[in-house]
């Protein structure tokens, strides 16, 4: 039986001959698996996209390097590590994910319409004026504010409502502001966490896998992307929030059905809520419990595009 063939498509960094993966086994071990199972490529950039899934200059990966070739490789699916893919694409083959479902996951404004019944009352701000117009409309005594588009956590921001916070006119500019009501997570779950943090449930069709934040900073309201990072056993987590899960799966499936992607949310005293939806389903540090199921299960996803 021919093997499926499959690339790993990814923005470059550094010299594409150049092992870029060098500090992340994971995804050594993602490659190494694909070897096995696909006739399998990986692709540095967007101009190397020929047409009818056909990439050109495309990388091997064998014994642990990633070596550039000069080759034209026919894909039968695409594994987008980021947005690659825009309105100019041909959609010859199945792309993992779609550039819609990208597009959509990228602007926070979009999920709350979509998600408005699982996450805190939101604002959208696109001028200064409007932080102090809706502040009054804020019913918990923080707030938050945080860039319409990002990643990271990076200027997140949690203020007391008696002194708003002062936005950058520059984000402002270019993205706009969300203002949301603080959801609190200081919180005991028993056999999860005991403090604020931020759950991560990653999504591959009917695979669910968890990951903990916990602030880096002692007293912190937010978790970063340098906030520590372990692991969850699923079945330790509440019922609840399972099934909150799955309702926020299905919401998310009727509009973009077949997609992979990190669910952020929060435990707080009302039950579970969510912060953002990720449109990448961050990869396990490899002495996780539950590192081979993932990739099990994305690889299984990818044969079945």
């Amino acid at each position: 039986m021919n093997k499926k063939k499959l690339v790993f498509w990814k923005r470059p960094t550094g010299d594409p001959v150049i092992d870029n993966f060098s500090r992340n086994p994971e995804y050594h071990e993602f490659f190494r698996q694909c070897n096995e199972v696909f006739e399998f490529r990986i692709v540095n950039n967007r101009e190397n996209y020929i047409g009818n899934g056909v990439f050109k200059n495309v990388c091997l990966y064998k014994d642990g390097r990633i070596s550039q070739t000069a080759e034209e490789f026919k894909t039968d699916v695409i594994y987008q590590f980021k947005k690659l893919t825009d309105e100019t694409f041909d959609n010859a083959v199945p792309v993992v994910n779609t550039l819609a479902f990208k597009s959509w996951c990228g602007d926070k404004w979009n999920q709350y319409q979509l998600l408005s019944e699982f996450m805190s009352k939101t604002f959208l701000i696109e001028k200064e004026e409007d932080l102090l117009n809706y502040l009054p409309q804020i019913t918990t005594d923080k707030a938050v504010i945080k860039p319409r588009s990002g990643q990271k956590g990076d200027d997140v921001v949690v203020f007391d409502k008696k002194f708003p916070a002062k936005l950058n006119l520059e984000i402002l500019k270019k993205k706009g502001y969300l203002l949301q009501e603080f959801s609190d997570t200081n919180v005991n779950i028993p056999n999860v966490v005991s403090g604020t943090h931020d759950i991560k449930l990653i999504t591959i069709d009917d695979s669910v896998f968890a990951n903990l934040r916990t602030p880096d900073v002692k007293d912190s309201d937010v978790c970063t992307y340098d906030s520590p990072y372990t692991e969850i056993d699923i079945h330790k987590l509440p019922e609840t929030v399972l099934a909150f899960h799955k309702q926020v799966k299905e919401k998310v499936n009727q509009e973009f059905p077949g997609q992979l992607y990190t669910v952020d949310i929060g435990i707080t005293e009302k039950g579970p809520i969510i912060f953002e939806l990720n449109n990448h389903t961050a990869f396990p540090y490899i002495h996780f419990d539950y590192a081979q199921d993932f990739f099990k299960a994305l690889i299984k996803h990818l044969q079945l595009m």
